[in-house]
């Protein structure tokens, strides 16, 4: 299972409105379903459960492919959203509520990858809290799009 997640949409959302925002997750989502349906099989599944959230189900062995293309496609294609000013600037500006003015990257797709290759499975919540795990981690820890995959060999993972 893949999630995938979009790193400053709600801020986004903010700059730009909900209507282009419904933009760039009409796009997001047709990238997915593109890759999945170069790359993936016929099996493959995609979900949109909320927000700037999808999840596909792929193979193991198509996940990592299909994760490129997604995060190739994205970033090629994301800066058609931005006004221009926001483009050379690299990141948007925002004010908080304590009036002092915030610079915001421009979006970022992040892709956890889950799959059962190291240890088996309790319930959909456990892949639900490994996939969740591994996009904070690219988030917290990389300035670009990307994917992570789960490479811890047991579960429980022990701190």
């Amino acid at each position: 299972m893949c999630s995938v997640d979009l790193l400053n949409f709600k801020d986004f959302n903010r700059r730009y409105g909900f209507k282009r925002g419904d933009e760039v997750i009409e796009f997001t989502s047709g990238l997915i379903t593109q890759a999945m349906s170069e790359l993936g099989s016929p099996t493959d599944f995609l979900a949109h459960p909320q927000g700037d959230d999808f999840i596909f189900i792929t193979f193991p062995e198509g996940a990592e492919i299909i994760a490129n293309k997604i995060i190739k496609d994205f970033d090629a294609n994301i800066l058609s959203f931005y006004d221009e000013e926001d483009r050379i600037r690299g990141h948007i500006l925002l004010k908080s509520r304590k009036g002092e003015i915030l610079k915001i990257p421009l979006l970022r797709v992040h892709i956890g990858i889950v799959t059962n290759e190291y240890y088996p499975f309790i319930n959909p919540a456990q892949v639900i809290q490994i996939a969740v795990e591994l996009n904070d981690f690219a988030q917290k820890n990389f300035g670009k799009s990307m994917f992570v995959k789960e490479r811890r060999k047991e579960y429980p993972f022990l701190s």
